[in-house]
């Protein structure tokens, strides 16, 4: 599944989104992230201990939204993606992170990712639903 060339655009120029995962519990946790749209693909980092890829191990079904709000409501927009959520290997982890930092230059220094206590998660896309976007 891919995304139209306007919702790939639309995408890329968000600084945040909102990830959903589900606890084994059935608890859903929806957190904000600072994505970065590679390839066809979603990526974000974060800690090793984090709720988040707590339920990414133990149920890889997530939803990513990119949402742009605006008080007058015919300038609403955004995009919903549903898909498989994976932790990365070192090698690929190494290779991500560079391209993260060159979208957040403040994430190297404010929060950097360091291999042994954080993780960046990839998320293929499997369903999607867009609005305002045309």
């Amino acid at each position: 599944m891919k995304l139209t060339t306007k919702e790939k655009e639309f995408a890329e120029s968000l600084r945040v989104a909102r990830v959903a995962t589900v606890a084994s519990d059935g608890v859903p946790h929806n957190v904000p992230v600072c994505p970065l749209f590679d390839k066809n693909r979603i990526y974000f980092g974060t800690e090793r201990s984090a709720r988040k890829l707590r339920n990414i191990e133990g149920n890889p079904h997530v939803t990513v939204v990119f949402d742009e709000y605006s008080d007058a409501w015919s300038y609403i927009r955004g995009i919903m993606v549903q898909g498989k959520a994976r932790v990365l290997n070192a090698k690929e982890f190494r290779q991500i992170r560079k391209k993260i930092y060159a979208k957040y230059s403040q994430y190297k220094q404010s929060s950097p990712l360091d291999e042994r206590d954080s993780a960046i998660v990839e998320v293929t896309l499997e369903r999607k639903f867009s609005w305002g976007i045309e």
